[in-house]
């Protein structure tokens, strides 16, 4: 079938297209040449309208391939196919895996007295979020008005604080071990207070995340609490929460 080779031809063109969007857009955000809202928002979504059209028309070429028994356009419509289900997956993943999910953006083991930012909050700028905890906030989901701190112990039951039987100096010791470990912009190191202020940015589009870190002593051992918010955007895609659930990890297997 003659078409074959010129559906595959317009997927691969569609896929390119997909990808030169979509670096544009990642790479121009994260080094400031427009704001996220551009960049995410707007030229993103056409990177996946791009993509969706090149796997559409990839498979297309492939479902006709397999019934004409014609390898016309082979080249094309393969690195089509592959190359826009890369670019589909991770949107695709992040939106299921996060389905039900509430649209918070600011998590901690503390929800009651969560620890405060100091050495970050001169180093916000172009943040939309407020450094204050998001706990007490209303918002409306699944049909109800609630706050955030009461949606996070739903659903983000097993974040908590994290006791341990050793001393706060060393527990300190291994936080401070872990965040460098996560491989975090670490700001602040402040062992009289217990405190450790880092930061955390992505690599597609720069969403920087603020965290602190709170040690101190608690009963005959001592007690660490986590916060990390992101500067940005009122729904995180889980990702605040998938951090912290990291650093606890990290942090009981020292």
């Amino acid at each position: 079938m003659r078409i074959l080779p010129t559906v595959a031809k317009i997927g691969f063109a569609a896929f390119a297209g997909s990808l030169a969007i979509g670096l544009v857009a990642s790479l121009g955000t994260r080094f400031g040449f427009w704001n996220v809202h551009f960049g995410h928002d707007v030229l993103y979504m056409w990177c996946l309208v791009a993509g969706a059209v090149s796997l559409t028309l990839a498979l297309a070429w492939m479902f006709g391939a397999m019934i004409a028994n014609d390898s016309g356009g082979a080249r094309y419509g393969f690195i089509a196919v592959v190359g826009s289900g890369l670019i589909l997956i991770g949107p695709l993943y992040d939106y299921t895996s996060n389905l039900g999910m509430p649209p918070i953006h600011d998590i901690t083991t503390d929800t009651e007295h969560p620890p405060p930012f100091v050495s970050l909050l001169t180093q916000r700028d172009g943040s939309t979020n407020p450094p204050t905890y998001d706990g007490p906030n209303k918002i409306e989901f699944d049909g109800k008005t609630t706050n955030v701190s009461a949606l996070q112990h739903k659903y983000y039951a097993a974040i908590k604080s994290w006791a341990q039987l050793m001393s706060p100096e060393k527990l300190f010791k291994h936080a401070v071990d872990a965040s460098y470990g996560m491989g975090w912009n670490v700001i602040a190191i402040v062992p009289d207070e217990g405190r450790i202020e880092a930061t955390d940015t992505t690599w597609l589009f720069g969403y920087t995340d603020d965290i602190v870190i709170r040690v101190k002593p608690a009963g005959m051992g001592a007690k660490l609490d986590i916060r990390s918010k992101a500067r940005v955007g009122n729904d995180d895609q889980g990702r605040n929460a998938a951090r912290v659930k990291a650093f606890l990890k990290r942090v009981a297997s020292m």
